[in-house]
């Protein structure tokens, strides 16, 4: 062995470790913030209390959206995709949950927020939602009838005005 051997195999640890420690500087310089545990639904969807017959179904936790699963006969499951709620970041535990029907304004009559877990979850759910057609026409037939009892009522009041006149 030579005089410069040593220092040559001393170098080239060093080096290597250097190298080696070096890959694991961008994982140290993320913020460290690891997405929660995911919940996998499957569940029944009801529109103004009947099953839904075929639609599209996503959720969403502040600003991030599920990807869309298909709804068939009142009913989705984990078939391809799955409604996955995975947020992307710890800082969407304790956060509102929404469940949105494509076409309907008003999410599900469901609240619940994002928990905490201590692995991936799967549940089941019933979705209710609103098209707002049945308000609508509790509206209309509301504002006739009080339409009916007001022109009644003035009717009434002319008449009994002439009686006395």
């Amino acid at each position: 062995m030579g005089n410069g051997e040593p220092r040559l195999w001393i170098f080239a640890l060093v080096a290597e470790m250097l190298v080696s420690a070096s890959w694991l500087l961008p994982v140290r310089a993320q913020s460290g913030d690891f997405p929660p545990w995911p919940i996998i639904y499957d569940g029944t969807v009801m529109l103004d209390g009947d099953p839904l017959k075929t639609g599209t179904l996503s959720a969403q936790i502040g600003d991030w959206v599920s990807t869309e699963i298909p709804v068939l006969n009142g009913w989705f499951d984990c078939a391809d995709p799955c409604l996955i709620l995975g947020p992307p970041t710890s800082g969407y535990i304790g956060a509102e949950v929404t469940f949105h029907l494509k076409g309907i304004e008003r999410p599900a009559s469901l609240e619940m927020n994002f928990p905490a877990l201590i692995e991936p979850d799967r549940r089941t759910v019933a979705l209710e939602f609103k098209s707002g057609t049945r308000g609508l026409v509790w509206l209309w037939g509301s504002a006739g009838a009080l339409a009916v009892l007001v022109s009644g009522t003035v009717i009434a009041m002319m008449f009994t005005r002439r009686e006395h006149s």
